[in-house]
């Protein structure tokens, strides 16, 4: 939990304090509804974040904070924008930095009342603007709803690190993960799991397999060998897989090579929306397409 922040402002030295939350979201009768908690200690009217732990990803922990003072389980969303500003409150300096997402509650959950947070309740974004405390929340919220919230995410991984070619004597198909590479599969694992995914797809090369492999095991899902995801695969039969798949609505993570990624993200296929996603990933890392009716409405980068 957090003290209230003040306005944010540019870095004045390193981060010292990490956190992160969510905009938590239902569907409402004439939009999306976003909860709103009270937190006693301060009197005031907030979004659930809260510092990560260590080692903790930002992801990880705003899905963490969320249920700890919400008792929600979420399924993360596109990316909102980040705050950062200083807490030094007269002391050393202190910067601290928050990254949030919007993220839909699961249907069946009910709020838990605890000692951080005593109140919840839904509001309309126009109800929520007037109820929260801080300016900078209520800059959050309009980011919130500046675009589509109800959206299908489309994660395209490249692979975790694999062993080099040079140290290498078999066929390539075959050249495995690293120790290092094993590693960033596993961790990816809860990182993947916040998207609330129900597809996994991967080119059939052994090092894209083996970095859905502890994914698919989590899941209890079959882990699909798709050729368009290959490495040297036919680029309009992968971008062709990948429209189909924005169009399915069905939440997938694929996993491929670095080659690929770039036509998966031509602008044929994602329009104007490519430009966010021009930076080549590192092993492990992905872009998350979030679509809606078949569109991709806006991208993020993530990483285990």
């Amino acid at each position: 939990m957090n003290a209230p922040s003040a306005a944010p402002i540019p870095p004045l030295g390193p981060i010292r304090v990490r956190a992160a939350g969510c905009v938590v979201w239902r569907p409402g009768r004439t939009g999306p509804e976003a909860a709103v908690i009270h937190r006693p200690r301060y009197d005031d009217w907030s979004f659930p974040k809260g510092k990560l732990d260590p080692g903790e990803s930002y992801l990880t922990a705003a899905v963490r904070e969320v249920y700890e003072e919400t008792g929600y389980p979420v399924v993360v969303g596109r990316r909102l924008p980040t705050q950062v500003y200083d807490v030094s409150f007269g002391g050393p300096a202190r910067i601290k930095r928050v990254k949030y997402w919007a993220a839909q509650a699961a249907a069946d959950a009910e709020f838990i009342p605890n000692s951080e947070v005593d109140r919840l309740e839904w509001l309309t974004v126009s109800e929520a603007g007037t109820r929260l405390t801080r300016q900078t929340d209520r800059d959050l919220l309009a980011a919130f709803a500046a675009a589509p919230v109800d959206t299908v995410p489309v994660i395209l991984l490249r692979h975790a690190d694999a062993v080099l070619r040079k140290r290498w004597e078999g066929d390539d198909r075959d050249r495995p993960l690293s120790e290092a590479g094993h590693a960033e599969g596993r961790a990816l694992v809860r990182t993947l799991a916040a998207y609330g995914y129900n597809a996994l797809v991967t080119s059939p090369l052994i090092r894209c397999v083996q970095t859905l492999e502890p994914a698919a095991r989590d899941a209890g899902l079959e882990l699909v060998r798709e050729l368009a995801l290959a490495d040297r695969a036919d680029p309009e039969a992968s971008r062709a897989w990948l429209r189909q798949v924005l169009k399915s609505g069905r939440p997938t993570i694929a996993c491929t090579h670095r080659p690929v990624v770039p036509e998966l993200l031509s602008e044929s296929v994602l329009g104007q929306a490519v430009r966010a996603g021009r930076r080549a990933l590192a092993p492990a890392e992905g872009w998350v397409l979030h679509a809606r009716e078949g569109n991709v409405v806006a991208i993020d980068r993530v990483k285990g």
